[in-house]
């Protein structure tokens, strides 16, 4: 009985160290995929906040910047503006506005927002991602 025993202990000693070796090396796959990620993520948005700026400040973007401003003076915005208003402040507009406001009270989507607030902190201050990695909200 000792011998089977012993064989038994050894196999599953074996089993436990090939979990735990898997299991450590799925866990470091991932972090190194997440950092992997984060690291594109931050060189895509650095890439986009460039051509935004060269944009704003080409011919072609301050022609662009001109139109906004005619198309938000025109009277057309103003009486959408003024639509939009008259939707707010209606009994409609208000249940709504009411609507939202509980749901953005709902600690999931309270949770998505700040994990969504950190990420976009992460991507804009040069994506270290040291603020938000390894924890978990």
């Amino acid at each position: 009985m000792s011998e089977i025993e012993r064989r038994l202990r050894e196999l599953v000693s074996r089993m436990s160290q090939r979990w735990s070796s898997s299991t450590r090396t799925t866990s470091q796959r991932r972090a190194e995929s997440s950092a992997r990620l984060r690291e594109e993520a931050s060189a895509r948005a650095r890439k986009a906040a460039d051509a935004a700026r060269d944009f704003r400040s080409s011919e072609r973007g301050q022609r662009a910047a001109s139109k906004i401003s005619d198309l938000r003076t025109s009277e057309t915005a103003k009486k959408a503006e003024a639509a939009l208003h008259d939707l707010r402040t209606s009994e409609t507009g208000r249940k709504a506005e009411t609507a939202l406001t509980e749901l953005r009270q709902r600690e999931s989507v309270k949770k998505a927002e700040e994990s969504a607030r950190k990420v976009m902190q992460d991507l804009f201050s040069g994506g270290s991602g040291k603020s938000g990695s390894g924890t978990t909200s």
